[in-house]
């Protein structure tokens, strides 16, 4: 659950899976991993209805989305109180950014293109008080409105999750060091970024994606921190899965949306289609 302060007791609830996910479970290597969705509307009832999903995650995305902090805000209350973990995709490696998101309550940040220690190191102390870190007080949704600070600071630098996007060569070379720091728990592959940085624009397959992926899942399992990428198909996200990764995001909402539309405008259109059931298509 999401943010507020009578749930600082319990577990962060993608970590807490994650943990769970580390354990041995036989027969079940290929179905372990986390399926999300980013979402890049600013749109609180599209939130809300992901949280009504058997989704494990989603991200909020600042960086792709036009979405301003109020929006954030309202995305971030329309899933509280749901299995859904809520991770905010800010725009920049920007302190004030990490620091609003985790004070609205969001369950983690995932901070794009992090490519060196130095910028691992600072996005890891954003989002940890001290000592472990610099980040500011101002928790305010965080803690309960301000009803709770000594029990929200009592907890906050185990309950946060910080995940960097690894989307240049160079953080590739770099992974075993951004997954060594204190306060980094995931490394999440930014394939379409990636693959544009390594020269194959619009293409992420093929033996140098594979290689790329496997050095820094590799990277991630050392240091006990999770392994994540962006899924641009069913078969990749299939495929991420068997691999082993902790978190896959299969899509956003505007591609699944557009997906959806197409599949359904198509299955109509065909001759000889078998027919939709009746009061199957929802409100007319």
């Amino acid at each position: 659950m999401t943010g507020l302060s009578e749930h600082h007791s319990a577990p962060n609830g993608l970590l807490s899976r994650l943990q769970l996910l580390r354990q041995p479970q036989p027969g079940d290597g290929a179905n372990a991993g986390l399926l999300g969705l980013f979402l890049l509307w600013s749109e609180p009832g599209i939130a809300e209805l992901c949280g009504l999903l058997p989704l494990d995650f989603v991200v909020i995305d600042m960086e792709a989305g036009a979405l301003g902090r109020p929006e954030v805000l309202r995305m971030t209350q329309a899933i509280a109180g749901r299995p859904v973990s809520v991770l905010v995709r800010v725009p920049s490696h920007d302190q004030q950014a990490i620091e609003h998101a985790l004070d609205i309550g969001a369950d983690g940040v995932m901070v794009p293109k992090v490519s060196t220690l130095a910028e691992a190191e600072a996005v890891a102390a954003a989002t940890r008080f001290p000592p472990a870190g610099h980040r500011g007080v101002n928790p305010v949704r965080a803690s309960g409105y301000f009803g709770d600070l000594p029990g929200y600071f009592e907890q906050a630098n185990e309950r946060v999750l910080c995940v960097v996007q690894i989307e240049t060569g160079t953080a590739v070379e770099n992974a075993e060091a951004i997954a060594a720091v204190p306060g980094i728990d995931g490394l999440f592959l930014g394939m379409g970024d990636l693959a544009m940085d390594l020269g194959q624009p619009g293409v992420t397959t093929g033996p140098l994606m594979d290689e790329t992926r496997a050095q820094v899942l590799k990277a991630a399992r050392r240091h006990g921190k999770l392994a994540g990428a962006f899924a641009y198909s069913l078969p990749l996200a299939r495929g991420y899965r068997a691999e082993s990764f902790d978190m896959i995001a299969v899509g956003n909402d505007i591609k699944l949306l557009r997906e959806g539309i197409e599949q359904t405008l198509a299955a109509v259109r065909a001759p000889g289609g078998p027919a939709l059931p009746e009061g199957s298509g929802g409100a007319d």
